[in-house]
């Protein structure tokens, strides 16, 4: 039976890279012989699966049994394991770091954003009611109200707000019924679909996914697809002929004419020509059809973790990425009889007063917990060593975590554990040393750590 599975940002950012690959592989068939929502309903998936937590897992049985379908499963399985062997490795890196990344570059589009609106709505001036204009609005039957404002150093017309929207043109748009016309149906249409809503989210998850280049395109392509689609109803609206379609192109050839005197430069054409070419050839045919539904189950497959059992199940069982690392006789796992024997003291938190570390936590999936001391503020001078205790773990699906160990910024230890488990680490006079306890699963773990100070006897 299906179910549902937390999988981390980082697994999620790296699969989409395939996602995103069918999409841009297929969206100019799309765009030119598929329904007029094609793309749109693609990158909505994407964006779905970017910003929900949860994943669809499949458990089936031996992919023999699945005749010519395993010839299909089974790359997706390899892509999946060997995912979660690489996330399993670097998610402790970027889990911290990417939380302070994330935050700032929010920031810095928020203020970016803001800046940019003020600016626009500072220089702009509201215009005087026009017959023409209003008719185009109430078309629209709105209830909303929407402001329409003239700025001539913006380059081209922009549409902001949400529940209270404002359209931005240039005089010389007006003195254009017909590029009027187009113009404001364009950006009503804009307005009554919320694309701007749309539009902040694919902007948040590009922020979300800063280390993800692919991310980013897509971001770009989806902005691109979200002006085609709006072309098309554009058309829809007015009547799709030969004659509107012209007009139509011949309306953007104008836009592109005023941009190119206001800037005095070489504009770059590509985006615009290719939207005039779509709306030249747009024609929804079987073929666009079937490469929809056919991208469409290929993305889902790949958003899809499936689990394999029997014979198969050793695939989930390599784990190139996961190199432990044990530099000689450092380090020993020791029983809790051993434990129980051990005179232990205190160890002293780095920058901190003397603190028996003695805790309870929880840590989300592929996150970690860092626990740093040094040996120079032991207040026994005859401990030579340190205990590492982990005891009550607890995860849905089985516990799965990393210890590891690093002296003086050096990893001596790297070790991954599926059972509490206790070490004992011989410590060298005036190190530091840093314990890193690393959820390796993507569920919840819980579990309760003890570092002390010891009497090492071997």
């Amino acid at each position: 039976m299906p179910e549902f599975v937390i999988v981390s940002t980082l697994e999620r950012g790296i699969k989409s890279t395939f996602f995103i690959g069918f999409v841009l592989l297929s969206r100019r068939v799309l765009n030119i012989k598929s329904i007029k929502w094609a793309s749109i309903i693609l990158w909505s998936i994407l964006f779905t699966y970017l910003l929900f937590p949860f994943s669809i897992l499949i458990q089936i049985e031996e992919l023999e049994k699945y005749g010519m379908f395993q010839y299909l499963l089974k790359p997706f399985v390899l892509i999946s394991v060997y995912i979660k062997m690489f996330v399993k490795e670097i998610g402790y890196i970027l889990s911290n770091l990417n939380q302070l990344i994330v935050t700032s570059i929010l920031l810095i589009y928020t203020v970016i954003q803001v800046t940019k609106r003020n600016k626009a709505l500072k220089n702009s001036v509201r215009i005087d009611p026009d017959s023409r204009i209003e008719k185009l609005v109430n078309s629209f039957r709105l209830k909303r109200q929407v402001q329409i404002y003239i700025n001539d150093g913006i380059k081209v017309p922009i549409t902001y707000g949400v529940l209270r929207p404002k359209i931005i043109i240039q005089s010389q748009v007006l003195e254009n019924d017909n590029l009027l016309k187009y113009i404001m149906i364009h950006e009503m249409i804009h307005i009554k679909k919320f694309d701007i809503v749309f539009t902040h989210i694919k902007n948040l998850i590009a922020c979300l996914y800063w280390y993800n280049p692919f991310v980013l395109l897509a971001s770009s392509y989806m902005e691109n697809d979200l002006e085609l689609l709006c072309d098309k109803l554009v058309i829809q609206s007015v009547g799709d002929t030969v004659e509107h379609r012209k007009e139509y192109c011949l309306s953007m050839l104008q836009l592109i004419e005023l941009k190119e005197i206001q800037e005095k430069s070489v504009l770059k054409l590509h985006p615009t020509k290719e939207r005039m070419i779509i709306m030249k050839r747009w024609k929804r045919e079987f073929s666009g059809i079937g490469a929809l539904i056919l991208v469409v189950i290929l993305s889902i497959t790949v958003s899809v973790d499936i689990k394999v059992h029997g014979k198969d199940q050793v695939i989930s069982n390599v784990t190139p990425f996961q190199k432990e690392i044990v530099k000689g006789d450092k380090v020993r796992e020791i029983t809790d009889s051993e434990y129980n024997k051990l005179t232990l003291g205190e160890v002293s938190a780095n920058s901190l007063k003397s603190a028996d570390i003695n805790s309870k936590v929880t840590l989300k999936g592929l996150t970690n917990k860092s626990y740093k001391f040094n040996t120079a503020s032991w207040i026994q001078p005859n401990h030579n060593g340190f205990t590492l205790k982990l005891s009550e773990m607890s995860s849905e699906g089985g516990v799965d975590y990393c210890i590891i160990i690093k002296e003086d910024d050096t990893v001596i230890y790297k070790k991954y554990f599926t059972k509490a488990t206790t070490l004992t680490v011989k410590a060298d006079n005036n190190s530091r040393y840093e314990v890193i306890v690393l959820n390796a699963s993507t569920n919840i773990l819980s579990y309760r750590v003890k570092i002390n100070s010891c009497i090492r006897k071997y």
